[in-house]
């Protein structure tokens, strides 16, 4: 009796040793990320990481929950850039993160839930890279350690205020089940290819550029495993294209109704996103920068001279780590592991795609790159080169685990204090901090807003080309459960088959935020010349807020163009248009 409580106790304690030996690092990561979020998250509703950017997602978590209360299209609205409208498929609107947090967004509001998408976001990309690389590699310390540079390094540094950038589960995830696809193959292939599938299909749903980039990367990587191994891809090749079927049409299911949405839909981008200029410099892998706490003012000069910006600038590793990394590969290379051939090609073509179409080192143009020949694909002018760096942190990540799971004793705690040692110069230089303070008249946070009627097309002032001032008027409109439509508003928006993040103000919205810019009145003839354009927006008031310079000006000029008769509500000043003007 004794003996058998003493082997169920023995049990029980191995069975909470194993939980915990999953669960730990996980809950270290959150700590990590409300700390590093926590200035957001004292007062989750005062402002939002990333500027402009960070209210984009606030925007789209409304839309959607709009979308689900009132049972209307979640893929397409009116209610950015009245009349046209907006297709919401081509802008980062993390739709499936939007339609899991919908009931927080209901309970909490949009802002506040963007900050603890944005908190928990690392804490799922880092938990799901934890996960795989175990899985992979079967050792605690190297999945964590892996895992912690993956969801937190200087990756996620610079991209911390994108929260389409740093959802970043699926190239964990891909890595894990393309295993079991193309090597191990010890499920069926049906079900390996409905978890290919669902996977696929969730991320697109979430990000689609980490999905393009993941799968740009994973045929170069294949091609290379397939050279390497070219044995082992006749026995393979079977099971691995069956299970790919079953994956197509899974994803195709997911995700095929919202994607066809954004390639047929209304206001689709048929040429796509602008082209991005961002891209890596190949100093920028050593060369520290301001993202950095040990960052010297001439590593940070230099930085600022990249072709990648401030945010951007995402692929740094610093000396030790790279040292750590091709001793690494020496020491595999040496036991005869093709593994690290695999690696290398794979992470070179990683960071020789991240360098962009033109190379540069250390600000020195070298030559054209391999990308200047990728981005001619369909679609792929519009991917962000510099991205590629989430790609290289993921291969790191695996080559630290994978050697960290092949010694034990000593050579392991060795091992993990050299891992600790090249991350001390990935170190970030402060918490993440950049918070853009919303301030809201009060006009749209009482029921004085009920002036307004539902689905009424309105044009909110200030105005003006910068995204911040944009934004502004999306938060108003936010708080205000989306009861009006706006005219502009910053997001991807097709301007006439063109993207672009401002579209065109009509003529008298122009002529208003001149008049409220130059503070000089606008003669009749020009008043008159604009006039034509408020029946064709369909906007039927006009909102004068408190921060609108030379309000007066702006008032009398609205007036006269419209022949509305201005009157004050709560803090703004309200022009509602006669149905003639």
């Amino acid at each position: 009796m004794q003996l058998a409580a003493e082997e169920k106790d023995g049990r029980s304690d191995r069975k909470a040793a194993a939980w915990a030996s999953w669960l730990i690092a996980p809950a270290l990561y959150l700590i990590a990320a409300i700390i590093l979020y926590s200035r957001f998250l004292a007062h989750p509703n005062r402002g939002v990481p990333g500027g402009a950017d960070g209210l984009l997602y606030a925007w789209y978590f409304e839309h959607i929950e709009q979308s689900i209360i009132h049972l209307s299209n979640p893929f397409f609205t009116t209610a950015l850039n009245a009349p046209d409208g907006v297709n919401i498929m081509w802008n980062t609107s993390v739709f499936a993160v939007g339609v899991l947090l919908a009931p927080l967004t209901a309970t909490i509001g949009p802002v506040a839930t963007t900050n603890v998408a944005l908190t928990l976001a690392p804490v799922l990309s880092a938990t799901t890279a934890f996960y795989a690389l175990r899985r992979l590699t079967g050792t605690v310390w190297g999945a964590a350690l892996g895992a912690a540079l993956y969801g937190f390094g200087p990756y996620f540094q610079g991209q911390a205020g994108h929260l389409h950038m740093i959802v970043a589960f699926f190239p964990p995830l891909l890595l894990l089940i393309g295993h079991e696809w193309l090597v191990s193959q010890h499920r069926t292939p049906v079900r390996t290819g409905i978890k290919l599938g669902v996977l696929t299909g969730l991320a697109l749903l979430a990000s689609e550029e980490i999905v393009a980039l993941s799968a740009v990367l994973a045929v170069f990587a294949v091609l290379f495993l397939a050279a390497l191994f070219p044995g082992e891809v006749a026995p393979r090749i079977r099971y691995a294209s069956h299970a790919l079927g079953v994956g197509l049409a899974t994803a195709v299911a997911l995700a095929g109704i919202p994607l066809g949405y954004q390639f047929f839909g209304p206001q689709a981008l048929p040429g796509g996103v602008l082209p991005s200029s961002q891209k890596l410099d190949l100093a920028g892998l050593v060369r520290p920068g301001e993202l950095q706490r040990f960052a010297s003012a001439a590593d940070i000069a230099a930085n600022r001279a990249f072709p990648a910006n401030v945010v951007e600038n995402t692929g740094y590793l610093g000396w030790p780590l790279l040292a750590l990394v091709f001793g690494i590969i020496g020491w595999l290379l040496a036991r005869g592991e093709r593994f690290a051939l695999w690696w290398f090609l794979t992470f070179a073509i990683t960071v020789v795609f991240a360098l962009g179409p033109k190379i540069e080192i250390n600000g020195a143009d070298a030559g054209w790159g391999p990308w200047a020949v990728m981005r001619s694909l369909p679609l792929m002018d519009g991917a962000v080169a510099v991205r590629f760096t989430l790609c290289t942190t993921l291969l790191v990540a695996l080559l630290l685990a994978w050697a960290l799971a092949r010694v034990a004793g000593a050579a392991l705690v060795a091992g993990v204090a050299a891992a600790g040692v090249a991350f001390v110069p990935l170190l970030p230089a402060d918490r993440y901090d950049a918070m853009l303070i919303l301030k809201t008249p009060r006009f749209f946070t009482t029921s004085a807003v009920d002036v307004i009627e539902p689905g009424s097309a309105v044009v909110l002032l200030p105005r003006g080309g910068s995204p911040d001032v944009q934004a502004a008027g999306m938060l108003w409109q936010m708080r205000t459960d989306l009861r009006f439509k706006i005219i502009g508003g910053y997001s991807v928006i097709n301007d006439h088959g063109q993207m672009t993040y401002i579209a065109p103000d009509p003529p008298f919205a122009q002529v208003l935020q001149q008049v409220g810019d130059s503070g000089v009145q606008a003669s009749q003839p020009v008043l008159g010349g604009a006039r034509a354009s408020i029946g064709a927006s369909g906007v039927r008031y006009i909102v004068i807020t408190d921060q609108q310079l030379n309000a007066g000006l702006v008032a009398e000029a609205a007036h006269r163009m419209t022949g509305c008769v201005i009157r004050p509500v709560a803090d703004v000043q309200l022009c509602t248009i006669p149905p003639t003007a």
